[in-house]
């Protein structure tokens, strides 16, 4: 469920394979169009951790590299 005026906001690497994800394509066949595509930075983001999230080493790290922030609403 989203606001209206609301968004949705998902951050992931956009180099290969990632970027064979096509966020963008997802979010349109959800009814989501692309407000805005910024540059992900750490240091934005005091505190942030990541972390792989399944399998044996989910509680581990990764290097970010390269990563937007999709923000998607409602057209």
């Amino acid at each position: 469920m989203l606001k209206k005026k609301g968004e949705v906001h998902v951050t992931h690497k956009t180099s290969n394979p990632f970027d064979r994800w096509e966020i963008e394509k997802l979010a349109a066949e959800v009814g989501l169009s692309l407000v805005e595509k910024a540059r992900f930075y750490e240091y934005y983001y005091p505190g942030y951790k990541n972390k792989r999230g399944s399998g044996y080493r989910c509680d581990e790290s990764f290097p970010v590299g390269l990563c937007m922030t999709f923000k998607f609403a409602k057209p």
